[in-house]
């Protein structure tokens, strides 16, 4: 059974890899003709997401799609259980946004290269003056109607249990006065686990929660205790939609 599994393994890497490049070449003439280009990268990305998915022989199953709002800026904060997390939200979320991801991950080779083309926000993870201009841009994208994808926990779990979430995770909310859309991905983790690089074919859920409005925190001066609240409030969103 390891030996199919580790074959399949391979070649869903192989495979990621040309249709990157393929797909990469192919896009670039068409987004440097478009006055958008970040939302041509997204197009292709989104594409190449879906036939990986596809060649994964992994199951998704979404639900509570009509959660989302179809305009104005928004927020998608999701739980973090495995590596595939981001191809399977670039994947099945509803519409075209913009991750806000780790630096980190900006530095690999080709596909930080792509990030960057495509318009994502890389952040650091402590809450320096950096972060504080990346999060001054990323309320601006929402201001401009566009959405973003967060990770609240700032990292992916260890257990595949829900961790802590990082207090200036809402930060971008409370500036633009945007709407945060609970995300809760399930089965992720046992899909391919922390430490291991084999593929399992395990069932996936993607669930949406109904919109969390921050207008009320628009043009104003939060309390202290408004994050924490908000921040709880979030959480214990996600925590129901996995529980569901």
């Amino acid at each position: 059974m390891i030996i199919f599994k580790l074959i399949h393994t391979l070649i869903f890497y192989s495979l990621a890899v040309v249709t990157f490049i393929v797909g990469t070449l192919m896009t670039i003439p068409f987004a440097v003709a478009a006055k958008e280009h970040h939302k041509v990268f997204h197009f292709s990305a989104r594409k190449w997401a879906y036939l990986l998915m596809m060649a994964s022989g992994v199951k998704v199953s979404v639900s509570g799609i009509s959660n989302v709002p179809k305009g104005g800026g928004l927020i998608f904060a999701s739980n973090h259980q495995g590596a595939f997390d981001i191809l399977i939200l670039l994947a099945y979320l509803p519409r075209y946004f913009r991750f806000v991801a780790k630096s980190d991950l900006f530095s690999i080779p080709f596909f930080g290269w792509y990030m960057s083309l495509a318009g994502y926000v890389p952040i650091e993870r402590d809450v320096s003056a950096s972060a504080h201009r990346t999060i001054g841009s990323v309320a601006d994208v929402l201001r401009k109607d566009d959405c973003v994808l967060i990770f609240p926990e700032g990292t992916r779990s260890r257990t595949g249990e829900l961790g802590p979430f990082k207090r200036g995770s809402l930060m971008a909310a409370f500036q633009s006065g945007a709407s945060v859309v609970p995300v809760a991905i399930s089965g992720s983790y046992n899909m391919m686990p922390k430490k291991t690089f084999v593929i399992n074919r395990v069932p996936v859920s993607i669930k949406f929660g109904e919109p969390i409005s921050f207008k009320k925190y628009q043009g104003t001066r939060p309390e202290k205790n408004d994050y924490e609240i908000e921040l709880n409030k979030l959480r214990q969103e996600i925590e129901k939609l996995l529980g569901s």
